[in-house]
This record gives structure tokens, C-alpha cells and sequence, in this order.
């Protein structure tokens, strides 16, 4: 064999190895998070998705939790497939209470950096009829679609892992715990709030009875 064909030879093998090595680099292919990442990917998509409209009168926080069905991985992106809950709380008299929140299927997007995850985007799944499973086909990869159709955000005892999970994450840190039995109502027009108690009525209705109301201007809880 000449050396020249030696030569032709080696650089034919360089270039298929390259080709092999980025053809492989830019495979998707599934991963896990950490607890570590996936807590920084909550922290960063509370605050991307939430919509905040107590901060001048309240101490007001996003939180979010997610069912995660997958993850995969291309290069330096990820995408996380999960169902994905986002909430807001405000503190009133040492106590958190759920303003709003929204929740649904959603793809969020990610990149990986020495630092860790950095949050690039959400895309929350759509709703209507036919619309929300036509979304699904197309944004979520074929072996999640089983995961997703067996999810079930509350169980037969109406409890809810997501909703426990954020729970648990506000009130750490928050420092108070939150309330689940009484709903706190604010009327920012007006400058007041109720808190209000739901009762069963001996008929199986409901009714509700206000505990406690007053003016924004008098509570103490926005503190940082």
C-alpha cells in the first residue's frame, strides 16, 4: 500500500469517527435530574410563570411542583416533560394562603451550564376538545403519552402529591404554615380582605361564614 493511500486511508477514518461523534452528541436521549436540579428548575419556572398581585400590600411568593414522566437530553439542551403546577401565596397573620394558580401538561425547556440548570422556557399544553390531546401527540414523546394518560393529579382520597409538595416548599420558606381549610379573599380596589370559613349544611350544601376581614393597610405581613 502506497503512502499516500495511508494517508487517504487515515483521513477518511478521522472524518467518519468526527461524523460518528457528532451524529451521537446530537441524539436525544433520556435522563434524570437531581433533586438539586430539579428544585432550581421549580424555583426558576415558579418565577417565570407566575403573576404576582399582592407584592404592594403582601409578602407574595411564586412556587411551583412537578410530576416529571421524562427528560431528555440533546447537547447542552434538555426538555422536561411533566404535569406542572404553579401557585401563588401571600403571608397574612402567620399564615400562607394559595391565591391562584394554574397547572397542566407542559413542556419546559432547559439548558445544562457549570453552574447548573438555567430555565429557557415553558410551554404549557393546550386546552379544548381535540386540542389538548392533538398537543400532547405532537410535544410529548410517544413513550411518555402512557405515563401521562395514568397520571392523576388528586387520588380517591382527594389528596394531592403535587399540591402537598409545594405546600410543604412554601411553608419552609415562608416560615408559616399554610392554610388549608379557610380561603383568604383580597379586594385590592377596595383595600380589604376576608378570610372565610366553608361549612356542610345539614342538607349536604355548603355555606360560608366570614372569621376574620379588615384593611390591607393593617396587616404586618409583608415582611422580606
Amino acid at each position: 500500500m502506497s503512502v499516500k493511500l495511508k494517508k487517504y486511508l487515515t483521513i477518511m477514518l478521522a472524518v467518519i469517527l468526527i461524523a460518528a461523534m457528532t451524529s451521537c452528541s446530537n441524539e436525544k436521549h433520556a435522563v434524570e435530574l437531581s433533586d438539586a436540579e430539579l428544585e432550581s428548575l421549580m424555583e426558576q419556572t415558579a418565577k417565570k410563570t407566575a403573576t404576582l398581585s399582592y407584592t404592594d400590600y403582601l409578602r407574595d411568593e411564586p412556587f411551583a411542583a412537578a410530576e416529571v414522566f421524562g427528560v431528555q437530553r440533546n447537547g447542552d439542551e434538555g426538555n422536561a416533560y411533566v404535569y406542572l403546577l404553579a401557585e401563588e401565596y401571600v403571608v397574612v397573620k402567620d399564615k400562607a394562603y394559595l391565591m391562584s394558580g394554574r397547572s397542566g401538561e407542559a413542556v419546559i425547556t432547559f439548558s445544562y451550564e457549570d453552574t447548573g440548570v438555567e430555565l429557557v422556557g415553558v410551554r404549557w399544553s393546550e386546552d379544548g376538545e381535540g386540542r389538548h390531546d392533538y398537543w400532547l401527540k405532537k410535544n410529548f414523546p410517544h413513550e411518555y403519552l402512557d405515563k401521562v394518560k395514568e397520571f392523576r393529579l388528586v387520588d380517591a382520597d382527594g389528596n394531592s402529591k403535587i399540591s402537598e409538595a409545594i405546600n410543604e416548599t412554601a411553608a419552609k420558606k415562608l416560615g408559616v404554615p399554610v392554610e388549608t381549610e379557610n380561603i383568604l379573599t383580597i379586594d385590592t380596589e377596595e383595600g380589604t380582605y376576608e378570610i372565610v370559613k366553608t361549612l356542610e349544611t345539614e342538607d349536604g350544601s355548603f355555606d360560608t361564614e366570614i372569621i376574620d376581614k379588615g384593611n390591607l393597610k393593617d396587616l404586618s405581613g409583608k415582611t422580606k
